[in-house]
């Protein structure tokens, strides 16, 4: 993804929506553009029931959309839990409630990795993602 491009102004926006009502869940998040493929991770307070040990992280993709991972060592290497699956810009309502879901122990999404688009496609991401710099709140 451009860094110059509004679309990055809109994944922030984008994301700040998705963390926005799980303020008490987010411990930190890191949206990074410049590595050439746009990725998101979240860093939530929260935990999956099978797996208290292990940190869990939200994250995104350009290719594959959001994802539950756990870290599987305290070096930063994760593991996949579940794709959410649906759309690479789903409702941030329904990427809250795919974490929620899970910390209650519920299986959401899926797990294989869905592959929307190929890294930096010539399609309509950039423009769904500019679509967020208007939104109101972030």
């Amino acid at each position: 993804m451009d860094t110059a491009s509004p679309a990055v102004g809109g994944l922030v926006n984008y994301v700040r929506r998705v963390a926005d009502d799980m303020t008490d869940e987010v411990d930190e998040v890191d949206v990074d553009v410049d590595g050439g493929l746009a990725t998101v991770i979240v860093m939530v307070n929260s935990r999956v029931p099978t797996l208290v040990d292990c940190p869990l992280l939200l994250t995104w993709d350009e290719v594959a959309g959001w994802a539950l991972r756990v870290e599987t060592s305290g070096t930063g290497d994760t593991t996949p839990l579940a794709y959410l699956g649906e759309d690479i810009l789903p409702d941030p309502r329904t990427v809250q409630t795919f974490l929620r879901d899970a910390v209650r122990g519920r299986s959401p999404g899926t797990f294989t990795a869905p592959a929307f688009r190929l890294p930096n496609a010539s399609d309509d991401l950039e423009a769904r993602l500019a679509r967020f710099l208007d939104c109101e709140g972030g």
